[in-house]
């Protein structure tokens, strides 16, 4: 009877030293998991964020193209856009954004031409009349957006105090719009 009670004990102690080691494990990996809580849903706030910027962007984009919109115009309805209170997303500090717009649209060119009777077609002729009908590809129209964010201090382990997230669509030049002509100024 009495071994039977010493073993009793013995469990007992067992036991009660598990407890303690699962509390000191329990310590130790609560930081942890608070940790990549954090991180998983700051980095869904960046990356939500970025998605806003692309459509923002897209959305300048389709304005250099399809409207005579000027530069400045542009720039403010993008701004507005990621920056007003009305917004259904996420609102952006307008301190921490920057948005640049280029407008690299092509000058019309007159491509008015007559061959008077077929026979007097000269291929070299013709490529001289319509030598200036060609668009510089290298210039480009762009929509480039920056936003500025800071890392939290929970997760300033990697020594950098913040991050910017940079968005950039470019359209080719001449590219839906009519040119110089119809844009504002």
């Amino acid at each position: 009877m009495k071994a039977k009670n010493s073993q009793n004990y013995k469990n007992l102690n067992l036991i009660k030293k598990q407890g303690g080691q699962a509390l000191i494990e329990a310590v130790f990996f609560i930081p942890i998991i608070l940790l990549f809580l954090v991180a998983i849903i700051w980095f869904s706030r960046v990356m939500l964020t970025y998605q806003q910027m692309h459509t923002a962007a897209k959305y300048g984009s389709d304005l250099i193209a399809y409207t005579p919109f000027s530069q400045k115009y542009i720039k403010s309805d993008i701004g507005d856009y990621l920056c007003n209170s009305n917004n259904i997303g996420r609102i952006l500090d307008p301190n921490k954004l920057e948005v640049l717009v280029e407008l690299n649209d092509y000058t019309p060119v007159d491509y008015n031409f007559s061959i008077p009777n077929i026979s007097d077609f000269d291929p070299s002729k013709f490529a001289s009349e319509l030598g200036g009908f060609s668009f510089d590809e290298s210039k480009t129209s762009y929509v480039e957006v920056k936003y500025s964010y800071e890392i939290p201090k929970l997760l300033q382990i990697t020594g950098r105090q913040n991050i910017t997230l940079k968005v950039r669509l470019e359209l080719l030049s001449g590219c839906g719009n009519k040119g110089y002509s119809g844009r504002q100024k």
